[in-house]
């Protein structure tokens, strides 16, 4: 409807207000289409953002704790005294020959990174919702910037590791170099996941009582008490003929499968679990001096740029709807 101001001599369009709705349209949500690489460059004009949040949570984390950041030291120690206690008789795990302390402490350190910026990032709209609703920058602040705290936390739980490296009269290898491959390799796949849950979470409250329980039991699915070797790297499938026992060339060949189909089980459960390998290869290269599996450095690299591909993805594809949701 148009009105004519007399004084201005404008037309004015009038608005029914009945016929605005209380909520935006759920189309919004499932065909809102974003730019990533313009997400993605925004991202990182605001990077200054989440290094000021992570200081923030930092701080808060130790504030009101009497033993302050010492908790970022006795939180790893005291789960491996647990592990230690309950696992270290265990002789089906296996430790490759190392002592059961430093095999499990690499992974340790890996899981809680991985299982930190989960629980954490994964709750980090929600704990934010009020800033979120009052300012402009990137929704992804919020998740990675708890990813920098926990990154922070397993940083100092290297000061424990250094003194298990001491009690045990061992050495990192010079192989360890390799290590920072391994860390952008978990890097990656927690960010990945971090975004995708901290988006779907938001949306659906029950996730947060099942997040507790999904850590919980990861820890028992990913190679931190038992090492990646258990997975077999040839498993048949089926078909082909199991040959007992033959002899080539003076050489006696133990039984086999020929023909059929071989699944290497380790690979397949490397790039869907990428944190397998990323522990597999950490202990392999600090503690044993052994260069990385390439084959399964590379699957797990596959797989920890997926995870990122497609958690960006659902991120940004329900972001519209954060602020009114929250």
């Amino acid at each position: 409807m148009a009105v004519t101001d007399s004084y201005f001599g404008q037309t004015l369009e009038q608005t029914d207000v009945s016929s605005i709705p209380a909520e935006p349209s759920e189309d919004l949500i499932y065909h809102h289409r974003v730019r990533h690489f313009e997400s993605a460059r925004a991202l990182w004009s605001h990077r200054d953002i989440i290094y000021t949040l992570a200081e923030r949570d930092f701080r808060a984390q130790y504030k009101q704790a009497s033993l302050g950041i010492m908790w970022a030291l006795l939180s790893p120690l005291l789960t491996l005294l647990i592990m230690m206690v309950v696992f270290s008789r265990v002789k089906t795990f296996g430790t490759e020959g190392l002592p059961y302390a430093l095999f499990v402490f690499v992974g340790i350190l890996s899981w809680s990174f991985f299982s930190g910026a989960l629980s954490n990032g994964g709750q980090s709209l929600l704990s934010n919702k009020a800033l979120m609703a009052k300012t402009q920058f990137p929704r992804e602040c919020f998740p990675l910037e708890t990813m920098c705290v926990n990154a922070l936390n397993t940083v100092l739980s290297w000061v424990p590791l250094a003194i298990l490296f001491v009690i045990f009269g061992r050495a990192p290898a010079i192989t360890t170099l390799w290590v920072p491959v391994f860390i952008l390799i978990e890097i990656i796949f927690a960010a990945g996941i971090c975004m995708a849950v901290a988006s779907i979470i938001i949306q659906m409250r029950d996730l947060m009582q099942v997040l507790p329980i999904i850590t919980s039991l990861g820890l028992f699915a990913t190679p931190v008490i038992w090492p990646l070797s258990n997975i077999p790297s040839n498993y048949h499938l089926g078909g082909g003929v199991y040959v007992h026992r033959a002899v080539v060339n003076g050489h006696v060949i133990p039984g086999h499968w020929v023909g059929g189909i071989i699944i290497n089980l380790q690979m397949v459960y490397g790039f869907f679990n990428p944190l397998g390998p990323v522990i597999d290869g950490a202990r392999r290269t600090m503690l044993l001096g052994h260069s990385p599996q390439w084959n399964l450095v590379g699957v797990a690299a596959l797989g920890a740029l997926t995870y990122l591909t497609f958690g960006y993805r659902i991120f940004k594809r329900l972001e519209v709807n954060f602020a009114d949701i929250a």
